[in-house]
Formats: structure tokens, C-alpha cells, sequence
């Protein structure tokens, strides 16, 4: 694979949208990796607190989905 900007040789995937990038265009940013229901009820996440991002998309908020639980 090469990098979505400039064609070298691709070291990772972004984590929100799959574009490979080479070690050069790579940023990183917090990606949650799950989501759960503790004790009591409690929500809870599993953040990832550098995960490769590409730097081109647009992660979102998480979006409320009550109806999952």
C-alpha cells in the first residue's frame, strides 16, 4: 500500500476511516475502542489515546444510541 498524500510506502491505517499513510503524514488523535455497561449501569469506555489518524477525515462526536442498551 501507498500513502493517500504522497505515495510512499504506507506504514499504518487511520483508525477512523482506513486511508493508509506513511510515518510522515501520520497524526494521532483519541479513538474509543469499545463501550459498555458496568456495574450499576455505569457506562464505560476504552479509550485509545493515540490512535493513528490520517489527518484528511472528520471524526464526529460519538453519537447517542440509547436504544442499544
Amino acid at each position: 500500500m501507498e500513502c493517500w498524500e504522497c505515495d510512499k510506502p504506507a506504514k499504518a491505517a487511520c483508525a477512523f476511516c482506513g486511508r493508509f499513510v506513511c510515518k510522515e503524514h501520520a497524526g494521532k488523535r483519541p479513538n474509543i475502542l469499545a463501550m459498555y455497561l458496568g456495574a450499576k449501569e455505569t457506562p464505560k469506555l476504552i479509550p485509545v489515546a493515540d490512535a493513528i489518524w490520517c489527518g484528511i477525515c472528520d471524526p464526529q462526536d460519538p453519537v447517542p444510541m440509547p436504544e442499544l442498551f
